[in-house]
């Protein structure tokens, strides 16, 4: 639980934000753990930050004010849905606006294109994005600095989540 400007109870220099504070607005609800929130957060608690280094008597803080700019979800290939206040998007339109903020918050040219090239390369070969490990149980076997059969024989050298190691 976080006081209306970010900081412990009790301990006003420490501060809480993003998706480690519970920050309960004036309706009464819980803002969500997203990154936006997390954002907006960290914005606040340094403009607060910036008005008392060094100055020893700091105005009295205001309450952080959250400011909720919509919600955007991918649903598929080519699919998402996007609600900005009163704008609800579905299907290929929110896909794109989905996209386009992602990329837009990503930090420099370098890391915006990189990333773009990324999923327009995932999009165009239908690789997967994400991956789930999935595989049997680790087997015992000799270290690696041991020779091949100085150990127990036939067993093979699988890494710690069960897929064969690369040699």
């Amino acid at each position: 639980m976080v006081d209306s400007d970010c900081s412990l109870p009790g301990h006003s220099e420490a501060f809480v934000i993003g998706d480690a504070a519970c920050f309960v607005d004036k309706r009464g609800n819980t803002l969500p753990g997203v990154s936006p929130t997390a954002m907006q957060m960290g914005r606040y608690v340094a403009h607060v930050i910036g008005d008392e280094v060094g100055n020893p008597t700091p105005a009295a803080r205001t309450a952080f004010q959250y400011v909720d700019k919509g919600s955007m979800a991918t649903i598929g290939r080519s699919r998402a849905i996007a609600q900005v206040q009163d704008l609800h998007l579905s299907g290929l339109l929110a896909w794109l606006a989905w996209l386009a903020v992602h990329i837009w918050y990503l930090i420099g040219f370098r890391n915006r294109f990189l990333v773009l090239f990324d999923w327009a390369w995932s999009y165009l070969t239908y690789r997967r994005g994400a991956r789930l490990i999935t595989g049997g149980r680790l087997h015992a076997g000799p270290p690696e600095s041991q020779a091949p059969g100085a150990g127990a024989k036939g067993v093979s050298r699988q890494s710690p989540v069960g897929v064969r190691a690369a040699r």
